[in-house]
């Protein structure tokens, strides 16, 4: 294996990275080749400022892959480290019981870096020598939180090529750069100031700017700026005033250097980069009049420049994709670096839109454009490939990991990168299909370059573990970006450590997991009770709309809460059809999701609920930009968790908390707790517990319940135009109810998530209900509506007994027996 030194991976940039060779494993001649290919790696970007990221972190360039196609991984390590790729056995709790499918033996340190920032770059700059006797450049800007000093509009690469630049500081105020195309000169560089500017910059020696007229751009604000020069002035003109002017004679030349939107360059690497909202943003080979600027001004982006002068315009009225349209005849279109984010609404755009009601962002005339921009975007490191293993045609179904070993402070570590292995499309499927809540785990995994932790388990928090020196991107769907913008995008070819098959939620002495180990519990129950199946992952049943074709049985396990629109189609046909759910989950389908083209990058624009990425005063927002459509809630999309599995979000509780208790029998008289197995529970008996322990229980961390429960909990009329819904759908039975005490709920919601007082909270607190429906349509639902549900499977002899009884009434057999 080659391995590149860290002044060779700083010295490069881009694509241009070197990286180890790649260590591949054919199959041998038994073992044939898969069909597929691995996914292509992803296009290289310009020379970009590299991040070097310490420890060991990894990736595979897809979450799920079926047996007898190639795996690759990608990984940066600053130990050397032995991977071996491993099928997760029936423990838990350790690795010991793992099959080890290969290993790839001793793999030296070799550090790969990433490149954060998203800019645009424009195909063609301006002439690098011709001269521009005068100049103007026009944006909006909202700003976030600025850290240095970063750039917005610019053709200069310091030291050697500086034309010209416009840059916001930290505190807001304002940096302006012209230049003759040559080496920098510091001289050259003009910033406002919050305050009185200096007399002499004044031709007239009078200061026309008083202290209260802001020569700076706030924060969270749009804000029109203009930057003029005439051939003997430079002006900084803020929302159509003139805040500031300084003597400046030239000659303005571009210089060969790149033109960027939301970055400049330094030895031709793209940095500085921009945290903030852009629209309209505009260059002229003229001085634009006051008169002119004025009315640029008062369009609010909703017209484009018509001037004889403009020598490019980005009216950013895409709104998806990656290539930016320049509106000038010059063709200087321009392409996104690291993703950015469409469809945030323009400076005229009025985002506090109704929560309830029609609006359409394609029928809103005031809506406008823009395109929000971060240091920290990265939603794919770009890594090469270091690993390469075909799995073997006949490898089982199941969760799988690729398992780095390695010496840390005088001890083993471990790292895991978890991936899904189907079946292979030729072999026959199992009865039942089991859908692992990835979309969930990429949810919460908002620390992608976490340090190695000490052990096995770690409990690794709600909002992602902690960050590795430098502060690389560390932001999830529970996480804002570090200049304070909501997260709406997260990219899969990214570390996932927080993923892992051991970590922890809550206080460790909870031994609860809501994440890959909490799937885990339910994967380990039926293989060990002799059931056959087949595990999918969320994006398998995303890309697939006849991916349940031929199962009898569809699992929706643990913290099954992000879904997208084809998922939840693809799962109501099967059940229409009449196939059968079993959901161990709770939380279930609440928050919708949508991906780009290959899957690789999911949205969720979350709002007016806990764990909102999207400011109240921003709703109109929640329109995604992969496919258009309104996100949020799935309850206000169109598309009900309730509709599809019975029950909807209810209620949060502490997994270890005391008075958090088992499920209680409501109708021990069904079938379900009488056949094929008595289970001798009478009404009242409770089941599900540890016995003998306080915890776990299978109520928490997140829990579901019937519509007309959650009805009683209404608090105040519903907001805007909402409707609660207070009846069930036709053929729902009530079979138990998980309790909790009143003063153990964290919260309990009503249908619109408004946190409902203990004070009004009924009689009896329900925090789960466990179901069984035989739906109108078609299909057959058993839902125990809580997160934990499935982690006390193999505790319980009677939740153990229960959940046979279903699968047998869903026409499933163990090899075990009945």
């Amino acid at each position: 294996m080659t391995v590149p030194t860290r002044r060779e991976f700083l010295a490069a940039a881009g694509g241009a990275l070197a990286s180890p060779a790649l260590v591949a494993v054919e199959p041998t001649a038994s073992e044939p080749a898969g069909a597929a290919d691995p996914v292509p790696e992803p296009l290289a970007i310009p020379p970009h400022r590299p991040m070097e990221v310490v420890g060991i972190h990894a990736y595979t360039d897809r979450v799920s892959v079926a047996a007898g196609e190639p795996i690759r991984f990608h990984v940066s390590s600053s130990h050397p480290y032995e991977l071996q790729v491993c099928r997760l056995g029936p423990d838990v709790n350790s690795p010991a019981r793992d099959e080890i499918l290969h290993s790839f033996g001793p793999s030296p340190a070799a550090v790969q870096p990433i490149h954060p920032g998203s800019y645009l770059l424009v195909d063609k700059p301006l002439d690098a020598a011709t001269p521009l006797p005068a100049l103007t450049l026009e944006v909006w800007i909202r700003r976030w939180r600025t850290t240095g000093r970063q750039a917005i509009l610019t053709q200069l690469d310091r030291p050697d090529h500086c034309g010209f630049g416009l840059f916001v500081n930290e505190d807001g105020s304002l940096s302006i750069y012209l230049g003759d195309g040559g080496a920098y000169v510091e001289e050259n560089l003009h910033t406002t100031s919050p305050g009185q500017l200096r007399m002499e910059v004044n031709p007239r020696g009078l200061n026309p700017f008083p202290d209260n007229t802001p020569s700076s751009v706030l924060s969270n604000h749009w804000q029109h700026v203009t930057i003029g020069f005439d051939g003997a002035v430079k002006q900084v003109w803020v929302d159509g005033r003139e805040v500031a002017r300084w003597k400046w004679s030239g000659p303005v030349r571009p210089g060969a250097a790149a033109l960027r939107i939301g970055a400049s360059g330094q030895g031709g690497v793209a940095t500085d980069f921009l945290d903030a909202d852009l629209a309209m943003p505009a260059i002229y080979g003229k001085a634009l009049s006051p008169v002119e600027i004025t009315s640029r001004f008062a369009a609010r982006a909703l017209s484009r420049p018509a001037d004889p002068g403009l020598l490019a315009c980005w009216p950013m009225d895409e709104e998806r994709g990656e290539r930016v349209a320049d509106a000038s005849p010059h063709g200087r279109h321009a392409r996104i670096i690291n993703q950015a984010t469409w469809m945030i609404g323009g400076p005229s755009f009025v985002a506090d839109v109704p929560r309830f009601g029609t609006y359409d962002p394609a029928k809103d005339p005031r809506r406008g454009h823009g395109l929000r921009l971060a240091s920290d975007d990265l939603f794919d490191c770009r890594w090469k490939p270091t690993h390469e293993f075909r799995l073997p045609e006949q490898a089982r179904s199941g969760i799988y990991a690729g398992r780095l070993r390695f010496q840390h402070e005088g001890e083993e570590r471990l790292y895991h990168t978890v991936f899904i292995v189907r079946k292979a499309a030729a072999r026959p499927k199992a009865p039942i299909a089991f859908l692992c809540s990835t979309n969930t785990w990429k949810a919460y995994a908002a620390t992608p370059f976490s340090p190695t932790w000490k052990g096995i388990k770690k409990s690794i928090g709600n909002n992602g573990f902690a960050n590795s020196p430098g502060n690389p991107p560390a932001f999830g769907f529970y996480r804002p970006h570090h200049a304070g913008a909501g997260t709406y995008q997260m990219g899969f070819r990214m570390p996932w450590p927080i993923v892992g098959p051991y970590t922890l939620m809550g206080p460790e002495g909870w031994d609860y997991s809501h994440l890959c180990r909490q799937d885990r519990h339910t994967q380990v129950w039926l293989e060990t009770q002799g059931y056959d199946y087949d595990v999918l992952c969320d994006t398998d049943l995303h890309q697939d709309a006849r991916v349940l074709d031929g199962y009898r049985v569809l699992f929706v396990v643990g913290h099954s809460e992000y879904w997208s629109f084809e998922a939840m189609n693809a799962v109501s046909r099967f059940l229409d059809r009449g196939g059968n759910a079993v959901v161990l989950s709770g939380n279930t389908a609440f928050w919708r999701v949508s991906f780009n083209a290959d899957a690789s990058i999911i949205e969720c624009r979350k709002a007016d609920a806990p764990g909102s990425q999207v400011r109240d005063d921003r709703r109109g927002e929640i329109w995604h930009s992969h496919d258009g459509r309104r996100g949020g809630m799935w309850r206000e999309c169109g598309f009900p968790a309730w509709r599809l599995f019975g029950l909807e979000y209810f209620s949060l509780v502490g997994v270890g908390a005391p008075g958090v208790g088992p499920y209680t029998v409501r109708r021990a008289d069904h079938f379900l707790f009488r056949q094929p197995h008595d289970l001798q529970l009478r009404a009242g008996d409770t089941f599900g517990n540890t016995p003998g322990r306080p915890f776990p229980q299978p109520i928490g961390h997140e829990a579901d319940a019937r519509v007309t429960t959650i009805a009683k909990f209404l608090i105040d009329p519903p907001p805007d135009a909402g409707t609660q819904p207070t009846e069930d759908p036709a053929g729902i039975t009530l079979l138990a109810e998980g309790f909790a005490d009143p003063r153990q709920v964290a919260f309990a919601w009503d249908y619109f998530q408004r946190a409902v007082p203990l004070s009004k909270a009924p009689p009896i607190p329900v925090a789960a209900e466990m179901i069984y429906w035989e739906r109108p349509g078609g299909g057959r639902v058993f839902h125990a509506g809580s997160i934990n549900a499935g982690a006390t499977l193999a505790a319980d002899p009677k939740w153990s007994g229960l959940l046979r009884n279903v699968l047998s009434h869903f026409g499933v057999a163990s090899s075990s027996g009945p």
